[in-house]
């Protein structure tokens, strides 16, 4: 594939979404030439646990993506998330080196380093290095320092960080499809790429992407990353409730979420509203109260928005996000989740995508394919990077890139 192609692939617990793109030379937009969707095997709350399985997970998304396309991925940027993934914040201080006390690139370089050379648990590297801002002399707080003047330059950064061995298993199952893995993108910060504009990230926002497996939040305010959490709760979890409610299988259960199912104002539906659930459940006798559906959806919903609450609570600043929450991922889907949210939370609620993109678009205006879209606008902003091992943690390089005129 040139290198005028850009690729995305987002491994998730329910299905593996492939995203090509090819970069326009006059207005550096993405133009959206093959899209591959498969159903993922072998993960688990987005770690690996039958190799195997995942690998053939991958590779029936990427052929269909390359059949589309007509051209063949020999790299990608690939998400990432799981409960193992931590956050924490660091500082790095570092004396101004030129005579003429002007911030050099050299000086940021040095200092971001000094940020990110932290105590990791046993088997943790670093997958992002995210400054936040930086401090000249102590006392003025800018976002880019370069060509300004100090004597004493400080940052505050935010570190991703995740297991080792998890993220090596995960790089094998592109790997191991003739594909390099070009970075990995910790899934919130790749579908906000997608879902949120600058005027929302200014102001403070909330993305919650709720993916199959696990939900993963991130706080913007002033146009940086303040909080980041997963969540050990999605979609799939309400299947399993419906699947245990109907003594069904899996994929009837979903089959019941995805045509019947809605979350929010049981009260508004009458007692006598039934649905007929008997072509699903090949049973003649299966018609059951629409309330019935709701209730089950609505326990694991409140569920998830009890820790959602929660954690919109833990930013110091306790941050008023007047752009609200913006949902995105597979779960944001079911029917009444934005009016249910706004109920919950008490915020301006909208559903995220990404679709407003050249060439094969139309099937993207889904909140589902937000984090592959995203990893396309990663690789396009951050620009070709070589592939990384796995077991070696992620530099600042491309953050630095961001700061030169």
């Amino acid at each position: 594939m040139s290198s005028n192609y850009i690729t995305g692939i987002d491994i998730g617990n329910a299905s593996v979404k492939t995203v090509i793109a090819e970069m326009s030379p006059d207005t550096d937009a993405p133009r959206i030439v093959g899209v591959g969707n498969a159903l993922s095997n072998g993960l688990r709350r987005g770690m690996v646990v039958d190799m195997e399985e995942a690998i053939q997970s991958v590779r029936d998304s990427v052929q269909q993506a390359e059949l589309m396309s007509g051209s063949k991925i020999r790299q990608a940027h690939v998400s990432i998330n799981g409960l193992h993934i931590k956050t924490q914040t660091s500082r790095g201080v570092i004396a101004v080196s030129r005579a003429d006390n002007e911030i050099a690139q050299s000086d940021i370089s040095r200092l971001i380093e000094a940020a990110s050379t932290v105590s990791l648990p046993s088997n943790y590297e670093i997958i992002h290095v995210i400054p936040r801002t930086f401090i000249i002399d102590g006392t003025e707080r800018v976002k880019n320092p370069l060509g300004m003047k100090g004597v004493r330059l400080e940052v505050e950064v935010l570190l991703v960080e995740g297991l080792s061995p998890y993220i090596r298993n995960l790089a094998k199952c592109v790997t191991s499809n003739g594909i390099e893995v070009a970075d990995f993108v910790f899934s919130p910060l790749a579908a906000a790429k997608a879902a949120l504009d600058k005027h929302q990230r200014e102001y403070g926002v909330a993305l919650v992407d709720i993916g199959g497996g696990v939900s993963t939040l991130a706080i913007f305010h002033e146009g940086e990353v303040v909080h980041t959490a997963v969540l050990p709760i999605g979609a799939r979890h309400i299947t399993n409730d419906l699947a245990i409610a109907f003594r069904t299988s899996l994929d009837k259960a979903e089959s019941i979420k995805k045509n019947h199912g809605s979350v929010g104002a049981v009260e508004s539906v009458a007692k006598k509203d039934l649905v007929d659930l008997s072509a699903i459940l090949e049973d003649e006798e299966a018609i059951v109260p629409r309330r019935q559906i709701i209730k089950i959806i609505d326990a694991r919903m409140n569920e998830l928005f009890d820790m959602i609450s929660t954690e919109l609570k833990r930013p110091a600043s306790n941050l008023m996000l007047p752009s609200g929450l913006v949902l995105t991922g597979g779960g944001a889907n079911i029917t009444g989740l934005a009016a249910f949210a706004k109920n919950r939370l008490g915020l301006a609620v909208k559903i995220g995508t990404g679709s407003s993109y050249e060439g094969i678009s139309e099937q993207l205006d889904n909140p589902a394919y937000a984090v592959a879209i995203g990893l396309v606008l990663w690789g396009a902003e951050h620009g070709a990077v070589p592939p990384r091992n796995p077991l070696i943690p992620q530099k600042f390089i491309k953050w630095l890139k961001s700061f030169i005129p």
